[in-house]
């Protein structure tokens, strides 16, 4: 059955059509993987899986990622040949990988600045770029776009785009296994943002290329650290805040409780679901300390907008029901402007009820 790609929210340039991104495709250039700060595994496996498929079609390819991935996927296929920015061989070779590329591919963010130290590079290349993305768009930062905000990864627009273009052929297990990781990592192992049927279809396909699915959940979900579990009975047992008025919970974690962790890149993944399992909670909030800011993680469940109280009160965005914010301030200040502002949504809050 043929799939409905991008859902019409197709933005390219009005002399280019999907036979045009076909022949861009088959014929090969050096092309520039980009994707964004603090990668997740949609990050990383949407960029790794492209990257395998242009290199079968002849491409030389490059990836790049501002700073490093967290240890759950790094046993990905292809992990080690990423250019990472923060890095010191990686920082001096960035420069020139840009000047040489002939095509960048913007890879699963929706605005320049989550390219983090890599975005100056970005902008003062002036080599034909496309943005491949999920995400609602929040600027025009690439001459071409391909977006569907309706599916649940780019790792999962990847494959429907090689299927529109006629590329499965050049999908081998490598690219299968990358996008197939994306896709299991942003819908939370298949529980969020997956409500719609063609994703098992892709899914299929995906293990029919030889993608293993249990291996692959197992690697993501299944080898974190002794602290790690430890600091989560720790942020659940001491640091879980429930606001049952308004169907809210949080967790707050300072700089010093995760070092006192040994925490590492990645470790927190995931922490921000926990709250989500209690009966009557539909919005879960995590603040992480960082050196000069608090992140926020935030999901819901059912109708309440994440993505729009990120959007409104803490510099982020995202999806409904996952989004990501910042905030310049202390944590206790963070914390009182959460609550203070819960009051505003309370009807959503209890909408579902």
């Amino acid at each position: 059955m043929q799939k409905e790609l991008f859902n019409g929210n197709l933005n390219l340039n009005q002399e280019l059509g999907w036979q045009d991104i076909r022949t861009i495709f088959l014929n090969p250039c050096k092309v520039l993987i980009l994707t964004h700060k603090n990668p997740d595994g949609d990050a990383v496996g949407s960029a790794l899986g492209l990257m395998w498929i242009l290199q079968k079609l002849g491409h030389t390819v490059n990836v790049i990622m501002p700073d490093d991935s967290p240890l759950f996927l790094k046993w990905l296929p292809g992990h080690h040949e990423i250019c990472v920015h923060d890095r010191k061989s990686g920082g001096r070779i960035i420069p020139q990988l840009f000047t040489d590329c002939d095509l960048i591919i913007c890879s699963d963010f929706n605005a320049s600045e989550r390219l983090g130290s890599v975005e100056p590079l970005y902008r003062q290349c002036t080599k034909p770029s496309l943005l491949i993305d999920h995400h609602p768009v929040s600027e025009s930062f690439t001459k071409l776009q391909l977006v569907d905000s309706s599916k649940g990864s780019t790792s999962e627009l990847i494959f429907l785009l090689i299927e529109k273009l006629q590329f499965v052929e050049y999908a081998g297990i490598e690219a299968a296994t990358c996008l197939l990781a994306g896709i299991v990592t942003d819908t939370v192992g298949l529980q969020a943002s997956c409500s719609y049927p063609e994703i098992y279809e892709t899914i299929a396909a995906l293990m029919r290329l030889g993608a293993d699915k249990d291996r692959i959940y197992f690697e993501i979900y299944n080898m974190f650290s002794a602290d790690r579990m430890r600091l989560l009975g720790y942020s659940l047992d001491k640091n879980m805040k429930v606001l049952p008025e308004f169907r809210s919970a949080y967790i707050a974690l300072t700089i010093g409780e995760l070092n006192s962790y040994r925490h590492k890149k990645g470790d927190t993944e995931g922490f921000v679901n926990y709250p989500l399992a209690i009966a009557g909670i539909v919005f879960s909030v995590l603040f992480t300390e960082q050196s000069d800011h608090i992140k926020l993680s935030l999901r819901s469940r059912g109708s309440f907008p994440a993505n729009e109280f990120a959007q409104k009160y803490f510099n982020g965005g995202g999806h409904k029901n996952a989004a990501g914010g910042k905030f310049s301030g202390t944590m206790k200040e963070a914390i009182d402007r959460f609550e203070s502002v819960l009051e505003e949504y309370r009807e959503l809050l209890h909408a579902d009820q």
